[in-house]
């Protein structure tokens, strides 16, 4: 079983590689998980269950970026939060 706080994990690291592919803004280093709202676990994936993995930056300030993602399932959405990244900005 893959508990609700590794979906979120997921939605964070996946928010990450979404945040540092964005051409129009500079590359953050030493990108962390700084923190977690609106956090809504409604399921668990189980061995074999294909998942689906959403993010979309909402807004980004210096070396803060905002992130809303979703973890989908076969019945449905598993969890949904909206996680802060923090980081670096690269010269």
């Amino acid at each position: 079983m893959m508990p609700g706080v590794i979906l979120i994990e997921a939605i964070a690291q996946l928010g990450g590689v979404v945040v540092q592919t964005d051409p129009e803004h500079a590359v953050m280093t030493d990108l962390r998980l700084t923190g977690v709202r609106a956090a809504k676990i409604l399921g668990a994936a189980v061995p074999g269950d294909r998942l689906q993995i959403r993010a979309k930056v909402e807004g980004r300030l210096g070396g803060l970026a905002q992130v809303e993602g979703e973890v989908l399932g076969p019945a449905g959405v598993l969890a949904t939060a909206k996680v802060t990244l923090s980081g670096t900005l690269a010269p």
